[in-house]
């Protein structure tokens, strides 16, 4: 989405970290110790009013990945458990019997499936989308940002920096799969991981997550904090982006601060994927610490959503997720990222939102 996610990615926008990155490779099994303690649905606050529905659709878009991949493991109370890609068809096809809309059924299908344990941290929740941005499949004197796909000698190994990048180390070697007019877009759309680029040709072009250069992420939040030219309680994207944009000379070496830069391929699709692979739903996809809690787990968030147009001002924000992306500054059980989708109030939320609150996952029941 981080960056995204976005693959390993999911997005990234943070403001604690200041600026998020939810993209880069979370796909490790749990391997530390998580305190969680068991609950009751019942005692789970907006349970009964949430739409279970949205959720079960959501859920169901990890199902391929689940029944078809490797086992998984996840912490519980009591430890940690394997689930086989067996048991996830089991409760995938008792998810695919429920009519899309019936909130009544697939309200009794997470009950009747899972267990909620609630984690026993705080949690903390930021947010991401997916910008929009002007761009030409060629360049001309407007467009001439390049956005370059994977480089075939890429490996594992760190690669050259964004300074490098930017400078035109890879120009001329047929990477670039699109050209955009400005840097503080392409940017913002490799923090968030994904993004959409509106064609001078005429349509779209969908960005995913094509790997990274695998250098450090530098969150340029904490870098204009030591400028000196923003206080930490300003810090949010939408305060980043204009200060970027009215500092353009200046903004260059900022982001360059940042050596992560991100690789996209165009996906060929209308929505965004995140690092699970599969498509994002608007405020139902999260972005997770997948060492701790794998692709495809339920999460109830309870937490707090900025108010439009309202500086300061909070709304709960309390229903059902799917961990479906990941990202490389998302670290902890209780730690989530979610995905707001495309638009202005999508960006909106995903800038301002720095919030406190607690999670709960759904656990498969034993077969």
């Amino acid at each position: 989405m981080r960056w995204a996610i976005l693959s390993g990615g999911a997005v990234w926008l943070a403001v604690a970290g200041l600026l998020s990155a939810c993209a880069v490779d979370g796909t490790a099994p749990p391997e530390k110790r998580v305190a969680l303690a068991p609950i009751s649905f019942n005692e789970v606050a907006g349970w009964a009013e949430e739409r279970h529905g949205e959720a079960l659709a959501t859920f169901r878009r990890s199902c391929p990945k689940l029944t078809n991949g490797p086992e998984t493991k996840i912490a519980t109370d009591g430890g940690e458990r394997t689930i086989t890609p067996a048991e996830w068809k089991r409760i995938c096809d008792a998810g695919a019997a429920i009519k899309a809309g019936d909130n009544r059924a697939a309200r009794a299908f997470f009950e009747g499936n899972f267990r909620p344990l609630v984690v026993k941290e705080p949690g903390k929740f930021t947010g991401y989308f997916e910008p929009d941005m002007r761009g030409s499949k060629a360049p001309s004197r407007l467009f001439t940002v390049p956005v370059y796909r994977r480089p075939p000698d890429l490996t594992d190994k760190p690669y050259y920096t964004r300074a490098e990048i930017e400078q035109g180390v890879l120009k001329g070697k047929g990477l670039e799969i699109a050209y955009v007019q400005d840097p503080v877009g392409l940017f913002e759309v490799q923090v968030q991981g994904s993004g959409k680029i509106q064609l001078a040709e005429g349509g779209t072009m969908t960005l995913g997550f094509d790997g990274s250069n695998n250098r450090p992420y530098t969150a340029i939040g904490s870098v204009l904090i030591e400028m000196g030219v923003m206080k930490k309680d300003d810090v949010t994207w939408p305060a980043i982006r204009d200060w970027l944009k009215r500092n353009p000379q200046q903004a260059r070496d900022v982001m360059r601060k940042n050596e992560r830069y991100i690789f996209f391929r165009d996906t060929k699709s209308q929505t965004a994927a995140g690092a699970e692979g599969v498509p994002l739903t608007a405020q139902r996809s999260l972005a997770v610490d997948t060492t701790l809690t794998p692709f495809g787990t339920p999460i109830w968030i309870d937490t707090v959503r900025p108010v439009a147009r309202r500086p300061g001002a909070t709304e709960p924000y309390r229903r059902l997720m799917i961990a479906q992306d990941a990202g490389a500054a998302i670290k902890g059980p209780a730690r989530g990222d979610v995905f707001f989708g495309s638009g202005p109030q999508a960006a909106d939320w995903a800038g301002r939102m720095n919030s406190a609150g607690r999670a709960i996952v759904l656990v498969p029941n034993k077969s």
